[in-house]
């Protein structure tokens, strides 16, 4: 049969297929291929649908001993079974053991459409290894030794302890040997350990030709702010990924990575994972002893300063108070110095600004800006901002207090009321002349002596277009003070720009960045509704944990944790998902964030 032929009955056997499935019944089976292996090779799990024209849906139980690839290959035919079509979708897994023994995969669940499916246990068989895999054992560990040194990661900190809520200035750099094919980095790299936050990753700074390991390479540098956030003792690494090109043999990965570029450019691309060594780090509990009641979370070397912006006003007008807070530590967490002004002064909320290193948030000067005014008249006193800190090297609290601020208050201007007419005093009606009137075309009416004047006071109409013009003043102070704070408004912003990042990113197509930007979308929205100082550092755990410690519903809650779940799963898939998968988890994301407020 020509293919031509073929390919003229191939849209008519997938037609006849998915008539046969409003008939057929959905089965899985499930296998290793092959089933018995030894210790140093590797088999195939394989899972089977018959009978779905759906893409199914699920996660792969774990199973000690044995290492499941993240991604499986899948194929998707049509074929007849005894005369009826079917429809066959196979998944299929790298399995790599770790030992020796019987390894059984219990069953577990797969969802295509709307229904769930058992699928069927399945056994593997390791041996213990022959001569011909120690060899390749031992040819395996040279080649991940070289891969080691080939690119690996290096994190950095001044010191290896932090205090909880404690930010320091740490880095985390990526070492790539100049004869390693690399093509781009897929992925900045990711912490892992759930004792800690960490500031989002900018731009690295670049330096080349450094020398380590008798090798020269090119170094990105990230710098970020590293916060305590759980006490005890905990292991912190970084995983990154980066894309090299090979040499096209589908047989074996890169056998080693001390290889050239591919002649003439040709070749495929494959992506490695490059970790860093696990260190211990230890996060403290803040001491008790010696602890101001005036503490409220600011731990660094830091001073205060504050200053008005005018020392002589009318009773009832505002007075604007600066605080500003500079120095070195947990600055985006420092909340608003309190105010004691007693009952001379009253106070509204504050507005904040951040001016120092945006990717850190570690150095810089943090500014509080005070609407107040004075309900009373005289020579005031505007009292003295207290302020409490921790500084970790010497493990010491300090107390810090400004300047008291003299204001003189003036009377101003005072509405003095009419004065009504006294009761008891007779009012003498004085008669009209009649000398300056004048005939008219028309015939004139009755003439009355005296017009009566309306009292506005005692109108209603009055009173309620009072009540309105009030009703609206007290609704444009109220949206002038709250686009007072320049934080909220930025963070707006900030997420209007990726939710137009990930329209566009699904408008092109764009899969890895299309779920970047969802994640990032995620926490940034997480973060404003429940008033995170550091949205920007939160990992998947903490989002979870904000949402359920603020009553959110489960519904929504497994809703976020479901977004989450599909951008680790697909964001470096590549090619495995296709447009319409992206463009469905888009309009759910935007059902789920609406709620979030």
């Amino acid at each position: 049969m020509s293919r031509k032929v073929i390919r003229s009955l191939a849209p008519w056997l997938f037609w006849l297929a998915f008539c046969g499935l409003l008939l057929g019944q959905i089965n899985v089976e499930t296998s290793f291929e092959p089933s018995t292996i030894t210790q140093a090779n590797s088999s195939t799990y394989k899972v089977v649908i018959n009978g779905s024209q759906q893409s199914p849906s699920g996660a792969v139980p774990s199973v000690e001993g044995l290492r499941f690839s993240p991604q499986p290959r899948t194929l998707k035919s049509a074929s007849f079974i005894n005369g009826i079509p079917s429809i066959r979708f196979e998944l299929s897994f790298k399995v790599s053991p770790e030992r020796q023994g019987s390894f059984v995969v219990p069953p577990w669940s797969v969802k295509v459409g709307n229904q769930s499916y058992t699928v069927p246990a399945a056994k593997l068989e390791v041996l213990p290894p022959n001569q011909q895999d120690k060899i390749k054992q031992a040819q395996e560990r040279q080649h991940q030794a070289d891969l080691k040194q080939a690119a690996f990661l290096e994190f950095s900190s001044p010191r290896s302890f932090l205090f909880e809520g404690e930010t320091i200035q740490a880095s985390v750099s990526l070492f790539l040997w100049e004869r390693l094919p690399v093509t781009r980095i897929e992925q900045v790299p990711s912490k892992n350990g759930s004792g800690f936050s960490m500031t989002e990753l900018g731009q690295p700074s670049e330096q080349r030709n450094v020398r380590r390991n008798n090798k020269t390479y090119s170094v990105y540098t990230w710098n970020f702010g590293l916060t305590g956030a759980l006490p005890g003792l905990h292991n912190l690494s970084f995983d990154s990924i980066i894309r090299i090109r090979v040499r096209n043999n589908r047989n074996s990965t890169f056998s080693n990575p001390f290889f050239n570029d591919p002649f003439f450019g040709f070749g495929r691309e494959e992506g490695l994972k490059v970790s860093s060594n696990s260190t211990p780090f230890e996060v403290r509990a803040l001491p008790l002893t010696n602890r101001p009641p005036t503490f409220q979370g600011a731990i660094g070397t830091l001073s205060i300063l504050s200053s008005i912006d005018r020392d002589r006003v009318s009773v009832g007008d505002p007075v604007r108070l600066t605080c500003k807070i500079s120095g070195t530590g947990n600055l985006a967490a420092i909340p608003a110095p309190s105010l004691s002004l007693g009952e001379a002064f009253k106070a509204g909320p504050p507005a904040f600004s951040f001016e120092g290193d945006m990717n850190t948030k570690h150095s810089g000067t943090q500014t509080f800006e005070f609407i107040i005014t004075p309900l009373q008249v005289g020579l005031l006193e505007i009292p003295s901002v207290t302020f409490s800190f921790f500084q970790p090297e010497e493990e010491t609290y300090y107390n810090l207090a400004t300047d008291a601020h003299p204001l003189r208050v003036d009377p101003g201007e005072k509405w003095m009321a009419p004065p009504s007419p006294a009761t008891g005093i007779t009012t003498q009606t004085v008669r009209k002349s009649t000398q300056d009137l004048f005939q008219t075309e028309s015939e004139p009416g009755e003439w009355n002596g005296k017009l009566k004047i309306t009292d506005s006071l005692h109108s209603n109409a009055f009173w309620l277009s009072q009540l309105i013009l009030t009703f609206i003043l007290v609704g444009v102070i109220f949206f002038r003070i709250k686009k007072l704070n320049p934080r909220e408004e930025a963070l707006r912003q900030r997420e209007k720009r990726l939710e137009t990042k990930t329209r566009e990113a699904l408008k092109h197509k764009d899969i890895s960045g299309f779920h970047q930007a969802l994640r990032r979308r995620i926490r940034l929205r997480v973060g404003i509704a429940c008033k995170h100082p550091n949205a920007s550092a939160l990992s998947s755990s903490e989002i979870i944990n904000l949402l359920s410690g603020k009553g959110f519903p489960a519904d929504l809650v497994n809703g976020i944790i479901e977004l989450l779940k599909i951008c680790d799963e697909l964001e470096y898939a590549g090619g495995s998902s296709d447009a319409s998968s992206i463009e469905k988890t888009y309009h759910k994301s935007q059902a789920i964030l609406s709620k979030i407020k």
